[in-house]
């Protein structure tokens, strides 16, 4: 950023800090790290399910902003409520001359959705096969890998012991994952869930509010964990408990545990990444969504993908990358990383120039 220039004003849809889990917490943080190398102040940070429509003062905020910001993440897809506000957010913004891009994101299987698709003053999807639905419609995207995949792991290098066994968004396969790691004592099941933090600003005032509530909730949720037993038939009252119970909730703690283990078998998006990152061999159960397998087609570890834990788990003694593997995730990551900031250097760039011109 060149030390002369204002400040972009900045605002950022689609906060995903307060949702509990160690990727989108993650996904956050690059995004306030990058945002600020590259010249943006974000003023107010929109949570997850706010809506935007309903809300006249952020829509003047809107109107006086130099850039918005919509982390996609996992929202667009099968034209979901949510998706669709973030569309009307794109044909907002476009009325009122505001720089709007979609960052960060899947697409898949809209229809309501495409017609907002062009909107958006420029769209950076996390995989081809997002990238791809788009060129169907006559709507180009480029590709910039999920950006907990800008992260730079500075832990220790220690020696490797132990799997991981990691659940999914997807309540059958979540059982499935269980199950088995009740029949195989050598598994150790770990969740990705973790507190929301405690946050000030971000230019709401039910921030504070809403996420030490939800802290309390969920050190509620952790203690009363401890008081359920969970069979390897696991009953549908017990699956939020047993994502508390199997916790780890400080981040640098999670990601030590990934960067000492073996290896893990996860069907979540975020902890393929957080692999990715520690180094941490694993295999990878597909999700609600072709986020994962596009993800391991772009890094080449299309075989990574197993149809089953029962296959995955079968498959652990060969758990362990080899040395080609090895140097091509390197290579992936550094790739990434570059990524990321070229693409807030761009929409710093687009938004300077139209406020130029504003």
């Amino acid at each position: 950023m060149a030390g002369s220039q204002a400040r972009l004003k900045t605002l950022l849809f689609n906060d995903t800090s307060s949702e509990g889990h160690h990727g989108c917490h993650l996904v956050m943080q690059q995004i306030y790290t990058l945002a600020e190398q590259a010249g943006m102040e974000i003023l107010r940070a929109c949570p997850m399910h706010h809506d935007w429509q309903t809300d006249e003062q952020l829509q003047r905020d809107i109107r006086a902003a130099d850039i918005c910001l919509v982390n996609g993440e996992g929202t667009m897809h099968d034209d979901a409520p949510l998706a669709l506000r973030y569309g009307a957010l794109a044909r907002y913004c476009r009325e009122h001359g505001v720089p709007c891009f979609l960052i960060n994101s899947v697409w898949q299987n809209n229809v309501r959705l495409n017609a907002d698709a062009p909107l958006f003053t420029r769209i950076f999807v996390r995989d081809v096969l997002s990238q791809a639905a788009l060129d169907e419609i006559g709507v180009s995207a480029e590709v910039v890998p999920d950006l907990t995949l800008s992260y730079q792991y500075q832990g220790t290098t220690p020696a490797r012991q132990g799997l991981l066994i990691n659940g999914s968004v997807l309540t059958e396969r979540l059982r499935e994952a269980w199950r088995i790691s009740c029949a195989n004592p050598h598994l150790r099941y770990v969740s990705i869930r973790t507190v929301a933090p405690l946050q000030l600003g971000k230019g709401f005032n039910v921030y504070l509010r809403k996420n030490l509530r939800k802290r309390l909730k969920a050190y509620r949720r952790i203690a009363a964990s401890y008081l359920h037993r969970y069979p390897a038939e696991l009953p549908g009252s017990r699956i939020d408990k047993l994502r508390w119970r199997y916790a780890v909730l400080a981040p640098r703690r999670f990601l030590a545990l990934l960067r000492r283990s073996q290896g893990v078998i996860t069907g979540r998006f975020h902890l393929v990444t957080l692999c990715l990152v520690t180094g941490t061999p694993f295999y990878a159960i597909a999700s609600n969504t072709h986020k994962i397998e596009a993800l391991l087609g772009q890094v080449g570890l299309g075989e990574r993908l197993r149809s089953s834990y029962e296959e995955a788990v079968g498959d652990a003694p060969r758990i362990a990358f080899s040395e080609a593997e090895q140097a091509g995730i390197e290579s992936f990551l550094q790739v990434a990383r570059h990524q990321a900031g070229e693409m807030f250097a761009v929409m710093a760039r687009i938004a300077r120039d139209r406020r130029a011109t504003r």
